[in-house]
């Protein structure tokens, strides 16, 4: 199922990415649409201060493994209630989410946002206000207090 049916729920694992959950499953049951639950794999970066060594990092592929494993735990401790299809994609996540809903020709995106301002927006960004920007559809921010 494809198109305005087509929920797209993100979820970075965290309590506070639960919050969207029951707005998703409400507006699911509203639209008869699909629930797409999706993480988002970044490619690990370097940044060089310091000459510390080589330092080893994991590759996309040990980083997807184990994103497919913890998405699993996730849909069987959180998505029991069936329907909802899950995927692990890679890239940046605003991106990453933004063109998967595109792709899906969702109907609208459903996510938490933490809420940071000052320096720990500066510094953390903001997923959800890029989104917000970028998405083709309406995107439903959640405010996780």
């Amino acid at each position: 199922m494809a198109g305005k049916n087509v929920i797209v729920f993100p979820t970075d694992f965290s309590e506070a990415s639960l919050a969207a959950l029951p707005w998703a499953r409400r507006m699911a049951g509203e639209m008869q649409a699909e629930i797409h639950c999706i993480y988002v794999v970044e490619e690990p970066h370097i940044y060089a201060t310091l000459d510390m060594g080589p330092v080893p990092i994991p590759s996309v592929e040990e980083l997807s493994r184990s994103a497919e494993k913890r998405m699993a735990s996730f849909a069987s401790a959180h998505l029991r209630e069936g329907g909802i299809i899950t995927r692990v994609l890679v890239g940046r996540p605003a991106e990453e989410v933004v063109r998967y809903a595109r792709e899906k020709n969702a109907g609208l995106i459903i996510m938490t946002t933490h809420g940071y301002s000052g320096v720990k927006h500066v510094l953390l960004g903001s997923t959800t206000e890029a989104v917000l920007r970028h998405a083709s559809c309406p995107v439903l921010s959640i405010r996780n207090a």
